[in-house]
């Protein structure tokens, strides 16, 4: 390992960092340097994306309470939740006034339950009305932002009501608020592709394997394109003062995956146009969008509910985001 550290060293240089700050001569010095024995192999199989299917968000209420938000699930009184069934019945069995009318008496009787606003809603949209659906919906989304589900119904009112601008905005922030599901990502497909948009689904998945043995041995296995990147990580993952300077970063620890991220750049003079990763990485770099590219492509998918800590302005400039890394 060392000498194929000494071998990449005398290589490298990224023009884009002082020589004092390249994380990438950072790293492989601390593992030149290190007790811990490195084995470097190259990457037999692909590293699949990961499930992430069943990381879901569910149907939120926050209270803001300081500098941050307190999240609770729903939990009807007794009263209202025999209401609710009832109203339920009557969806099912398509008698909508009635279902209607339940689900506004659910609200009576707990008023927190404030996501009835949406069922309301659907009511309406079950009739076709799309202006009463619409309306309703900007009701629940007015009383509580975070209700993924509102986002994603008021996007089919507007597709029905011909306004594909305003779908593309609701369903990309749904897609925001509950990053993993999958069927909102099949409907997200289809809107970004009805305004002309990239429709592929898109994840950020390094080729990269990282493991200890019981010796205390670590080995890093990764393609040519990930070489680099997985040197950094794994400095970052197993070096003592890499992880004592990771406990003081605030989540999600954008300088750790920045730094992760400069693992790219020499690939991307040559190769740039041959992979998705490097296409998206340039241009956020160039226009400066790196933070979102780290929290929505790298974090969100394995922290989705931290997105119910965001404010509403974050959430819509994440929404914008998708929008744009997005545009042909």
């Amino acid at each position: 390992m060392k000498k194929i550290i000494l071998f990449l060293l005398a290589l490298f240089a990224v023009p884009a960092f002082a020589q004092a700050d390249n994380p990438l001569e950072k790293a492989m010095k601390t593992m030149k340097d290190s007790k811990i024995l490195y084995k470097v192999e190259w990457l037999s199989k692909p590293v699949p994306v990961p499930d992430r299917s069943k990381m879901l968000n569910l149907i939120v209420h926050r209270k803001k309470s300081g500098d941050r938000y307190i999240v609770n699930s729903f939990d009807m009184n007794a009263e209202a939740k025999k209401e609710f069934d009832k109203a339920e019945k009557y969806f099912n069995a398509k008698e909508m006034p009635k279902a209607r009318e339940s689900y506004k008496r659910v609200m009576l009787l707990d008023p927190s339950a404030t996501y009835m606003k949406t069922f309301v809603a659907q009511t309406y949209g079950m009739e076709q009305n799309w202006d009463m659906a619409e309306s309703w919906y900007k009701k629940s989304i007015e009383s509580n932002y975070v209700d993924y589900l509102a986002h994603w119904l008021l996007s089919d009112v507007y597709l029905q009501k011909g306004e594909k601008k305003k779908a593309l905005d609701e369903i990309s922030i749904a897609k925001v608020l509950n990053r993993n599901n999958p069927r909102l990502e099949e409907k997200r497909r289809k809107i970004y592709a009805a305004n002309g948009l990239r429709a592929d689904s898109w994840e950020f998945n390094p080729q990269v394997r990282l493991s200890r043995d019981s010796s205390g041995a670590v080995t890093i296995e990764a393609d040519s394109l990930w070489m680099y990147y997985a040197f950094i990580r794994a400095a970052w993952e197993f070096e003592p003062e890499y992880q004592k300077r990771a406990k003081t970063l605030p989540e999600p620890p954008e300088e750790m995956y920045r730094e992760w991220l400069m693992g790219l750049i020499p690939a991307m003079e040559k190769h740039l146009n041959s992979f998705e990763v490097l296409k998206r990485f340039d241009k956020v770099l160039s226009a400066k969008k790196i933070s979102l590219f780290v929290y929505y492509e790298i974090y969100l998918p394995d922290h989705p509910a931290s997105v119910f800590q965001l404010d509403k302005n974050l959430i819509e400039l994440t929404k914008d985001y998708l929008i744009w890394i997005n545009q042909k």
